[in-house]
């Protein structure tokens, strides 16, 4: 589920416009409602900027961060479209998707995030395309 990446987001620094990462302040509890709304940092690898989001209310989905509301680092044009990513661990998931020769379909779980992605995404002819835009994103990794 999408909520699986929620834990890491990099984005576009605010001051700098380098690559910032947003992560959970540790908490105690393992509630996902805590996990969600657990307080997050914000630190810019170039300018060490820093801010910390404490709030009731976050945005989930779009190419934006789900707290500061941040463009996220990891997009890219493609195939008219914008491809996006929130962080290392969801860009993996999106080229394993994206690259698995055969995707073997469940019935009855429209709550994956696979089943989510958009069709321009899945489709068998955009792969080629996609894939190269992925590979483009991990290079802004570095």
């Amino acid at each position: 589920m999408i909520y699986d990446f929620g834990d890491e987001f990099l984005v576009v620094c605010p001051k700098c416009s380098g690559m910032a990462k947003v992560t959970p302040v540790p908490v105690d509890s393992e509630k996902m409602n805590t996990k969600l709304f657990a307080p997050r940092n914000l630190v810019c690898f170039h300018c060490v900027h820093r801010q910390h989001w404490q709030g009731s209310e976050i945005g989930i989905g779009a190419s934006v961060d789900w707290y500061f509301r941040l463009p996220l680092w990891l997009q890219i044009s493609c195939c008219g479209e914008t491809l996006w990513a929130y962080s290392e661990k969801h860009l993996d998931f999106l080229e394993d998707y994206v690259g698995a020769k055969l995707r073997e379909r469940t019935p009855n779980t429209n709550k994956s995030l696979a089943s989510r992605l958009p069709q321009w995404i899945k489709s068998r002819k955009n792969r080629d395309e996609v894939l190269k835009c992925l590979k483009r994103l991990r290079t802004k990794l570095h």
